[in-house]
């Protein structure tokens, strides 16, 4: 059976278009900030309770928080290439209007590679890494929680 595809539908705008997967990327962000938020206090609540447990109960805490690390990372990670995603949905719609209308100087949203006639200056208060873009860092900072987790536990059952 052949799947019908259909053009763009009848008041299809892509100004419109833009506007909505542009506001779909700033939403996303916001659900990432608080996911992202919550298992930072999950693991603030299971550092400090390594600090006052006992000796005899120190040892599943650790265990806790490389499982809460692995899970955060998995959240990371699929929201990262989500990010990805939309932005590259944004992007794509950005260079259909930039030619429908003919723009020459035009920069889309959230734009910071082969940006047009603007030009940040990187100072030691202001720069941007692409391997370590905030986004990312929803993805890299559980991974160094795990770590920190794991040199934890293998610290408790060297004692």
């Amino acid at each position: 059976m052949a799947v019908k595809r259909f053009g763009k539908p009848k008041g299809f705008d892509l100004v419109d278009d833009y506007k909505s997967k542009a506001a779909y990327l700033k939403d996303h962000f916001t659900r990432m900030w608080t996911r992202f938020n919550f298992f930072l206090s999950i693991h603030s609540g299971l550092f400090f309770g390594t600090v006052i447990a006992s000796e005899k109960n120190k040892w599943w805490i650790p265990l806790f928080g490389i499982l809460a690390a692995l899970v955060w990372y998995v959240f990371g990670a699929q929201d990262r290439y989500l990010v990805a995603l939309y932005k590259q949905e944004v992007e794509q719609t950005a260079q259909k209007i930039e030619s429908k209308y003919r723009l020459e100087d035009y920069n889309y949203i959230g734009q910071t590679e082969n940006t047009k006639n603007i030009k940040v200056i990187q100072r030691i208060y202001q720069w941007r890494s692409d391997l370590f873009s905030t986004t990312k860092l929803a993805a890299w900072f559980p991974l160094a929680v795990l770590a920190l987790w794991l040199v934890r536990f293998v610290s408790l059952g060297a004692k």
